[in-house]
């Protein structure tokens, strides 16, 4: 009935339910047993506590009836024997030891408790009687002074009396002992059925503990297993299992419970993928999906084309990031139709976006011409106008591509990876924005190059602060007159382990990187240091200083170079500071801000390089500017060159009617000289006049220079 009960509790629907009976049926059970050892102890102490305060107490009483008997008969044996002088002594203790025999055998009569025992008793108190009457006949005797008759009064009928009261407390001693022998079968008897007793109901609860484990096992193990399996699996990125678990219990509803968790978790990994895989605004891989692509090995030998977008930056600016943003979006779309249509035997072109106007192809296996031939037909596809919000844009691809080199035999060199690939399409691609073409390869060589370039740059800063950084001066000549009218300051790399490093190898590398700061500022505390050594004996020269558009579109520039002056305490109207024209155009009014600023200081201000930039002839009159700096490249051989000539003397008198000194650089020859002296050029510079020369070189150089061939040339 129970275990029906049990079975039938434990399809409970709730678990805690069903454990709480289990475990409290068992517990009930344990309480049970203890319970009946606690009354069974407390049975065993009654008894035990019985035995001590009435049987074994009613034994000694009987054997107590056997000692005063015997000590009754001593005492009157004695009286017997003793004269009437000593009698008197013996009565009382004759008195006394039949009065303890008439004592306890009252007691005993007291508490007789069954009939068999109280007819003892009776029987006993009868032979006392007995006794006594014989007892007093021979005192009497004793006392009459017939001791004849007393003694055979008390060898006879009294020994008779005696021995047979003596019997009968023999008799009552063998019923008690009878009485407790029996208590003490009853008590080992009621022992044996409590020990049956808690017997059973032990191995009722170790049976009923082997159930509740085995339900336990098959309810409860056996789901968490699953659970815990389950939760091992998805931990490890496994989001498709499922536990199946049929319960209405709450590990039943756990198991829902992690199922539909593995399911949320599932959709958010895939969001998450996406996110981190796909590109937002165009929909197609980037670079991370490019590098796991990589990692699958899904290119043998990849090559990689990088497709920047050319004049996005300018999109954005005039017609704003939205549409810059529909542009690319449109671009995607051209070149995701276009890669699409390309049949290849194996895995096709690989199309992804990286960060700003950049799309990336990745090819497996394509030789050069086949690899140029793709370049054409994406450039194709975006050749047509785009219309974005509107406006129609047209597009302009500059390609980079870079290819792994096919393994030799026998090479065992790690493979060149994705990353690499990339940053060398990428290395391409601002080779053909600098050379001005459509696309360009990546040159092995020009790695290394960059390499000793990167190398370098590192290096720059401290060369800056160990003094490695060095200003040659080249001086610059009157034409007329042949005075020297100042110099122009040449930054000199002095390195301790590679030597003199030439200005080509780290000044551009240091514009595009944001460094050629730290060049600036070591050529200026150079000149203005060198200026303030010559303000007394060569005050009238001046020394040029070529800045970089990132110094001139600073606009805390002028206060460094103030300050730089009045620390080396150096003139500031004999610093001139060289600038290009491209370096204007990039961001016209921030620079002419700027360019006002030092001419306020008294600065004095040079385009270089006229001639070779972009530049506007709108701003360039509005330009604080003293001095015009023909290039080398109008120069040479100007005078074999009717049409040379005639460029040259039109940019001279351009600069004079805007009231510039013209300064014409790299004269070689003596015709180029005398050419530039008849078209009125105001000043020379170039090997033909002196080379660049280290600091003690110029200064032994303007020693030898008589001081009345120096002349200033007006501003």
């Amino acid at each position: 009935m129970i275990p029906q009960t049990l079975q039938a509790l434990w399809r409970h629907p709730r678990l805690s339910t069903r454990l709480a009976v289990g475990f409290g049926a068992l517990v009930a059970l344990m309480a049970l047993v203890v319970a009946l050892a606690v009354l069974q102890f407390r049975a065993l102490a009654q008894h035990g506590e019985q035995m001590m305060r009435n049987d074994l107490r009613r034994m000694l009483q009987v054997q107590e009836i056997d000692q005063h008997l015997q000590g009754h008969g001593s005492a009157m044996a004695r009286l017997l024997t003793s004269p009437r002088s000593e009698r008197e002594r013996i009565y009382p203790v004759v008195d006394a030891e039949y009065a303890a025999v008439e004592r306890l055998i009252g007691a005993l009569s007291a508490h007789a408790g069954d009939p068999a025992t109280a007819a003892s008793l009776a029987e006993v108190a009868l032979r006392r009687n007995r006794y006594r009457d014989v007892f007093i006949d021979i005192v009497t005797e004793i006392e009459a002074g017939d001791t004849p008759t007393a003694s055979a009064l008390f060898n006879g009928p009294g020994q008779g009396a005696m021995q047979s009261l003596l019997s009968g407390s023999r008799s009552l001693l063998d019923h008690e002992q009878a009485k407790l022998a029996q208590r003490q079968q009853a008590v080992q008897a009621q022992i044996g059925r409590a020990e049956w007793l808690l017997g059973g109901l032990a191995l009722g609860a170790l049976a009923l503990s082997a159930w509740l484990a085995w339900r336990t096992t098959a309810s409860v193990a056996r789901p968490l297993a699953l659970v815990e399996s389950a939760a091992g699996r998805i931990a490890g990125g496994d989001y498709g299992v499922r536990i199946e678990l049929d319960s209405p219990d709450e590990l039943g509803r756990v198991a829902q419970a992690m199922n539909a968790m593995a399911s949320a978790v599932a959709v958010r990994a895939a969001e998450i993928e996406r996110v981190a895989y796909v590109d937002r605004l165009t929909g197609l891989p980037n670079r991370a999906m490019l590098r796991r692509c990589a990692r699958e090995g899904r290119w043998r030998r990849a090559t990689v084309m990088l497709l920047d977008v050319a004049r996005l930056r300018t999109v954005n600016e005039v017609l704003g990031f939205e549409t810059g943003d529909a542009l690319l979006v449109q671009v995607a779309e051209r070149l995701r139709a276009a890669v699409a249509g390309v049949e290849v035997p194996d895995v096709g072109p690989f199309l992804a976006r990286l960060p700003g106007g950049v799309f990336a192809v990745v090819a497996d296996g394509l030789d050069r011409p086949a690899a140029e031939a793709l370049r054409r037909r994406l450039d194709t596809s975006v050749t047509a106008a785009l219309v974005c919000d509107g406006h129609a844009v047209d597009v302009h691809l500059v390609a980079g591509l870079a290819d792994a080199p096919a393994a030799a035999e026998g090479d065992v060199g790690p493979p060149v990876t994705i990353d690499t690939l990339l940053q060398r399409a990428e290395l391409a691609v601002g080779e053909a924005k600098r050379q001005k073409l459509g696309c360009a390869w990546h040159v092995g060589a020009d790695a290394a190059v960059r390499a000793r370039q990167l190398s370098l740059l590192s290096q720059l800063h401290r060369a800056a602060a160990t003094g490695q950084l060095e200003m040659w001066l080249q001086p610059k000549q009157c034409l007329r007159s042949g005075r020297l009218v100042g110099m122009e300051g040449l930054v000199r790399w002095r390195h301790p382990e590679r030597g003199y490093v030439s200005p080509a190898e780290f000044i551009p590398f240091a514009e595009r990187t944001g460094h050629i700061g730290v060049v600036t500022t070591a050529m200026l505390g150079a000149a203005l240091k060198t200026l303030a050594a010559w303000s007394r004996e060569h005050s009238d020269l001046s020394i040029a200083v070529n800045v970089s558009a990132l110094d001139v579109r600073d606009a805390a520039f002028p206060a460094r170079v103030a300050a730089l002056a009045r620390r080396l305490q150096a003139p500031l109207n004999k610093l001139r500071l060289e600038i290009t024209e491209s370096t204007v155009m990039e961001d016209p009014e921030q620079v002419l801000a700027v360019l006002h600023d030092l001419r306020g200081l008294g600065v004095q201000l040079s385009i270089d390089d006229f001639g070779t930039g972009y530049s506007s002839l709108a701003y360039l009159q509005r330009l604080p500017v003293s001095e015009l700096k023909i290039d080398r490249s109008f120069v040479a051989d100007a005078d074999r060159k009717p049409q040379a000539r005639a460029l040259l003397s039109t940019i001279i008198e351009l600069g004079h009617r805007l009231s510039m000194s013209v300064t014409a650089e790299g004269i070689e020859r003596a015709e180029e000289q005398a050419l530039l002296a008849e078209l009125g050029c105001d000043v020379a510079q170039g090997y033909l006049i002196a080379k660049p020369m280290a600091p003690d070189a110029a200064a032994r150089y303007l020693q030898g220079q008589p001081s009345r061939s120096r002349v200033a040339v007006p501003a």
